[in-house]
């Protein structure tokens, strides 16, 4: 077996994409962080315990993508960025004692981009959420989204597992292509 996993990594959920040697889905998923968790190394077990059943499936790649390393709008501080770069550390060291593989890191554009024939082209960047699940959703068809009961809106964690999809695509193509060149 050779898998790839794709992972979008945040404080409050990490979003888990798996794909088989023939570069098909094979899991959809998420581990969400609950007030639980009150630390960050409390995070990590409860990340660790929840990816335990892959350990034995085969994953040869493992894809992350990288956190934000500059200020973006009012989302970002210096405090969130250092937070979120010491998380992704910790799950990257996480996954490379588990499954032994140096995970590869891409840009959050540059992975929509490679995943994404025109990604970018007359998409507002406050729209990039809604259309990578658009994306994704149309090139899985068969999976079940999950919606609020009240607000009958996406549930968030299916953007981390979008997110997670297009990460994994992303370094399936990115391989691929250099076996090509």
């Amino acid at each position: 077996f050779t898998m790839t996993l794709g992972l979008d990594i945040s404080t409050s959920c990490i979003g888990l994409a798996l794909f088989d040697e023939n570069d098909e889905l094979k899991e959809l998923s998420y581990v969400q962080f609950s007030d639980k968790q009150k630390n960050m190394f409390e995070k990590l077990e409860f990340f660790k315990k929840n990816i335990l059943h892959l350990k034995d499936k085969g994953v040869k790649y493992i894809a992350i993508e990288e956190p934000l390393k500059k200020f973006v709008g009012k989302f970002s501080n210096a405090n969130t960025i250092s937070m979120l770069n010491f998380f992704n550390g910790m799950i990257s060291s996480c996954c490379y004692e588990l499954f032994s593989i140096e995970p590869a890191y891409y840009n959050v554009n540059s992975a929509r981009s490679t995943a994404f024939d025109g990604f970018h082209k007359d998409i507002k960047e406050k729209d990039h959420k809604n259309e990578v699940w658009r994306r994704v959703a149309s090139m899985e068809p068969h999976i079940n989204w999950d919606y609020g009961p009240k607000s009958g809106k996406l549930k968030e964690y299916c953007f981390d597992m979008a997110d997670a999809y297009t990460v994994g695509v992303a370094d399936i193509i990115t391989r691929r292509k250099q076996i090509e060149s």
